[in-house]
């Protein structure tokens, strides 16, 4: 399990300013809905975003503590 925190710690790691926004979908915490809202997402394609917040949470799905997510992305309006 993982603490929303912490997720949002992983994210800006990677994407330092970025908006991270975070919901627990089961409520068990281990299933999550990240939406990312970053201005280095400028230029990315849609895989691209999602693979660099992937990335990020890379290490919690390795050890076990995330199991699904489900990434959102945008970039500032």
């Amino acid at each position: 399990m993982i603490n929303i925190p912490d997720l949002i710690g992983l994210v800006q790691e990677k994407l330092p300013g970025a908006e991270v926004n975070v919901l627990d979908k089961t409520g068990m915490k281990d299933h999550y809905i990240v939406h990312v809202t970053s201005s280095q997402f400028e230029g990315m394609n849609l895989m691209d975003r999602h693979r660099t917040v992937q990335e990020s949470l890379n290490p919690a799905m390795r050890d076990g503590r995330l199991h699904a997510v489900e990434i959102k992305t945008a970039t500032p309006a």
